[in-house]
């Protein structure tokens, strides 16, 4: 068993439990807010933000922490491979010494280059979605949200948020469950290639 690949698979796969799970605790607040405002003739500042916060932000904003975080899993799953390749291939050329477009394709280009591990080409459906869904966690982390480009899996999910098409919110839960399924298949690829040409 490749350990890196259990516990980052494990992390990844645990960010759509940690949303459905939480689902009823969401909906059970939004609920009772609602009661209450309903129960009132007036509302309080404060009551009718808590109440939109619950009933319009709370999900995507959770959606949001919860991809970034799958993201970094899968960013440091790279790293550890690319790492795990650098000691055990030695040699003069490590990785501070590949270029790639950012420290993810960096680490990729090692596992392929240097580690030999074909499944981390460039030319994968997998990489290629994951390059889509770095364009949505840069978008997220730099960008507030805003877009320059429609890259696929924007497009795919319908992430838009308004009709510029200029803003994306994580909305649908199909996301981030189409980034765990393509991510760990990636992970689960690149670990079976290098254990069985390095071993475990």
């Amino acid at each position: 068993m490749d350990l890196n690949l259990s516990i980052y698979s494990s992390n990844i796969s645990s960010i759509v439990s940690i949303f459905e799970d939480t689902k009823v605790i969401r909906e059970k607040k939004a609920n009772e807010l609602l009661k209450k405002l309903e129960e009132q003739s007036e509302w309080t500042e404060e009551e009718f933000q808590e109440y939109s916060h619950y009933q319009y932000h709370f999900d995507w904003l959770l959606m949001h922490s919860l991809f970034l975080s799958g993201f970094s899993y899968f960013e440091n799953y790279m790293r550890a491979t690319a790492k795990e390749i650098e000691n055990k291939v030695g040699g003069k050329i490590k990785i501070k010494d590949i270029k790639g477009n950012g420290y993810l394709d960096t680490f990729r280009k090692y596992i392929h280059l240097i580690g030999e591990i074909s499944s981390a080409n460039d030319n994968s459906e997998n990489w290629k979605s994951i390059l889509s869904f770095k364009d949505v966690r840069n978008s997220i982390t730099h960008q507030s949200g805003q877009i320059k480009k429609e890259s696929t899996k924007i497009v795919e999910h319908d992430i838009f948020f308004g009709p510029s098409k200029k803003l994306i919110r994580i909305r649908n839960i199909d996301f981030i469950k189409d980034f765990v399924r393509v991510s760990i298949d990636l992970m689960t690829a690149i670990a079976n290639e290098k254990n069985k040409k390095y071993g475990s």
